[in-house]
């Protein structure tokens, strides 16, 4: 028995590949060439477009669906049974073993790639610096005793106000001491001129 069912498994295997291969994929190729098939399932290994999931998973689905039609047929005329029920049901399971087979493939794919970008180092992004407002770029940062100071009508003085402050300050110090050295060259020649009557008597 397991001969007779290796020898059948054998035949069957090869009728349904030699039919798919040489038969249903070219013809299928040609008449479909712009069609979801073509651009998927049949299409040529040398181009270079990546394939979609969709497109990996109905791959080769129609060949083997028609595939398994064709052999199913031919099996059950040479078993001398039904055509159209052994057509029919060789086409669902040859329709649903190249689904599953094509799913595993889908899964395999997807746990390659994940493995791949787990090993591969992750982009550091840089750090974003915050955006300051222009007319804020300039303005001195007030610490909480400036705050503190600004409340109670206070306000810190800029670099530029400061100096404009001494000097303000230098100029008039430099007035007054001008206005008194003048009163006392006055008082010294007040003096002067009050001590020569007397030495002259």
């Amino acid at each position: 028995l397991a001969i007779a069912a290796a020898t059948n498994g054998g035949i069957t295997g090869a009728i349904f590949f030699g039919i798919r291969e040489v038969v249903v994929s070219p013809v299928l190729r040609v008449t479909l060439r712009s069609s979801e098939h073509a651009q998927g399932a049949s299409k040529p290994e040398s181009s270079h477009a990546q394939p979609t999931w969709t497109q990996l998973r109905t791959r080769y689905l129609l060949d083997s669906a028609v595939s398994g039609a064709f052999t199913g047929a031919i099996i059950n005329k040479w078993r001398k049974g039904r055509v159209m029920a052994g057509a029919r049901t060789a086409a669902l399971i040859c329709a649903l073993l190249q689904l599953g087979y094509n799913e595993l493939g889908v899964m395999r794919v997807k746990y390659i790639t994940r493995k791949i970008q787990e090993t591969q180092p992750r982009p550091v992004a840089a750090p974003v610096p915050p955006t300051v407002p222009p007319e804020a770029q300039g303005a001195p940062k007030l610490t909480a005793f400036d705050r503190l100071l600004s409340i109670i009508g206070f306000r810190k003085l800029s670099d530029e106000e400061y100096l404009k402050t001494l000097k303000k300050q230098r100029d008039e110090a430099l007035a007054r001491i001008a206005v008194l050295e003048k009163e006392r060259e006055k008082e010294l020649a007040s003096d002067h001129s009050t001590s020569s009557p007397s030495t002259l008597s």
